[in-house]
């Protein structure tokens, strides 16, 4: 019981703030301040009942659960937190870029993550769906490794299109870096060099 309390309360945080920055430009500022303010109150309401939760699970044989979140404007999804940003980079600039704020390029390894990143990129529903994630095989052709060194545990290639394939359309060096359509939740190799929004990670903050 406590833990589904958990999460209609973290479904209705993250309703409250979509809801704030998506329309914040067509509200005034008064009914901002008391959106922020809902989203604030949430929030604290959130820390105390996983402090509860934290008392219970001290005394009972249930498992432990550790509660974090995420900064404003950042999707958080499990202990991760990601941030879809619009200005297009190559692959290189965009792993600059994400790494300046803390995080890393996207490592995407399950659904929970790709259906997030969905919806998210639906709620923005800008002019283009592929954006930059941590996956490369620059170093070995044909064994993909993501930012922090590590393999694909769950591949979400595009089978229709036969993705990676390497197309030399490109330039001759081919296509050694990896965007997901983020509203099909598949991936594609691209050239690095070619200029795509990205997807920044970064793990999520315990709560105290």
């Amino acid at each position: 019981m406590m833990m589904k309390g958990h999460a209609i309360l973290f479904v209705l945080i993250g309703l409250l703030v979509s809801e704030a920055y998506s329309q914040a430009p067509d509200k005034s500022e008064k009914e901002v301040a008391s959106l922020r303010l809902e989203i604030s109150l949430l929030k604290n309401s959130y820390r105390q009942l996983c402090q509860k939760y934290r008392d219970v699970a001290a005394n009972c044989s249930v498992p432990d659960f550790q509660c974090n979140e995420c900064p404003d404007k950042w999707l958080h999804v499990g202990d991760q937190c990601f941030l879809m940003i619009p200005d297009r980079q190559d692959f290189a600039t965009s792993a600059q870029k994400c790494q300046e704020m803390g995080a890393h390029l996207a490592i995407l390894n399950n659904r929970e993550e790709h259906d997030a990143v969905e919806k998210e990129g639906r709620r923005i529903a800008g002019f283009h769906t592929h954006y930059w994630i941590g996956l490369t095989d620059s170093e070995t052709e044909g064994q993909w490794k993501w930012v922090d060194n590590s393999t694909i545990t769950t591949p979400f290639w595009d089978p229709d299109k036969n993705e990676p394939d390497n197309h030399q359309s490109g330039g001759p060096e081919g296509e050694d870096c990896a965007v997901v359509n983020s509203y099909s939740q598949t991936w594609f190799d691209v050239p690095c060099s070619f200029s795509y929004p990205r997807i920044c990670q970064m793990k999520a903050s315990p709560i105290p």
